[in-house]
């Protein structure tokens, strides 16, 4: 008879799960976020699922197909999503499922530029620029992880960070986390740092020749992305489950409040912020580990 003590519970069916429910918990924290930024702009706002609201209504209208290339980049970009997910519920390696997340802007970035559109090739060029910003800190927190745990495998940084051996990751790595949490408005495409979508300029960038259910699909994949972003941050810090919950919590109510009290920077502006920063914190958090004697060769 299988438990909720049984391994199968938390290795198979609970990630199988999640997986499915990704994009409606996605949906639902945009649909929040929407709320809450209405409420800050004393609006009444749209209900918390007008996002599948939208999604319905996409799936219904005409779909306008400029050229076959630009769809299959479309399904690529929303499978990648939905493969990185799948490889961080599965507790896959950590490195490879940075690099399969990654991929999935590169299938966005090349559905830009394969359209006659000057929105989306400005779009295109701009989501580069944003990877090339977010991508190598990302990748530096992940080698920070393994610094610490010994392992890119996460099983064994959850592993680790059990009570019963040593203290959590949040102890060890918090200016790492830090970093994390200013690139989080890249990766979720809010100011200030909301550049390739930057309605007012480039209506929706990358996306902008997407129609019906095509674009059905990239703003499902937008949900997974959501869900992926919170997951990734609240995954290896801390030990319980209601401590990640908070900082998930914390981490997406940071990016709602950093969305509605700044404007949105310059190219070159987000570039030379979050590299000065992001690098100062993580070369920091790596002298505090290498002085400390916290880390495993």
């Amino acid at each position: 008879m299988i438990t909720l003590d049984d391994p199968i519970i938390w290795k198979i069916a609970f990630p199988a799960v999640m997986l499915i429910l990704a994009p409606i918990i996605g949906g639902l924290l945009i649909g929040i976020d929407r709320k809450l930024t209405a409420r800050l702009q004393n609006r009444a706002g749209p209900p918390i699922v007008q996002p599948f609201y939208d999604v319905l209504k996409l799936f219904g209208k005409e779909d306008k197909i400029v050229n076959k290339t630009y769809l299959v980049f479309a399904v690529a970009y929303l499978l990648t999503v939905v493969l990185s997910t799948g490889l961080l519920l599965f507790h896959y390696d950590l490195l490879v499922i940075t690099f399969m997340f990654g991929l999935s802007f590169i299938f966005l970035v090349l559905a830009g530029y394969s359209v006659r559109s000057q929105f989306s090739y400005v779009g295109s060029n701009r989501e580069l620029l944003q990877m090339l910003t977010y991508e190598p800190i990302l990748l530096l927190v992940v080698f920070l992880d393994r610094l610490v745990t010994g392992s890119f495998q996460i099983d064994a940084i959850w592993s680790f960070t059990e009570p019963a051996k040593t203290e959590p990751l949040l102890y060890t790595l918090p200016l790492a986390l830090l970093a994390l949490f200013l690139i989080l408005p890249i990766q979720l495409r809010k100011s200030p740092y909301d550049i390739a979508e930057a309605h007012q300029e480039i209506a929706q960038g990358p996306v902008t020749e997407y129609t019906g259910k095509f674009l059905g699909l990239v703003t499902i994949a937008h949900f997974y992305e959501v869900f992926f972003v919170l997951w990734f941050i609240g995954l290896y810090f801390v030990q319980n489950w209601a401590v990640r919950i908070g900082l998930m919590a914390l981490a997406f109510l940071f990016s709602i409040v950093i969305d509605n009290v700044t404007a949105r920077l310059r190219v070159d502006q987000m570039i030379r912020q979050v590299y000065i920063i992001g690098l100062l914190l993580i070369i920091v958090n790596l002298a505090y580990i290498l002085i400390t004697g916290k880390w495993i060769a």
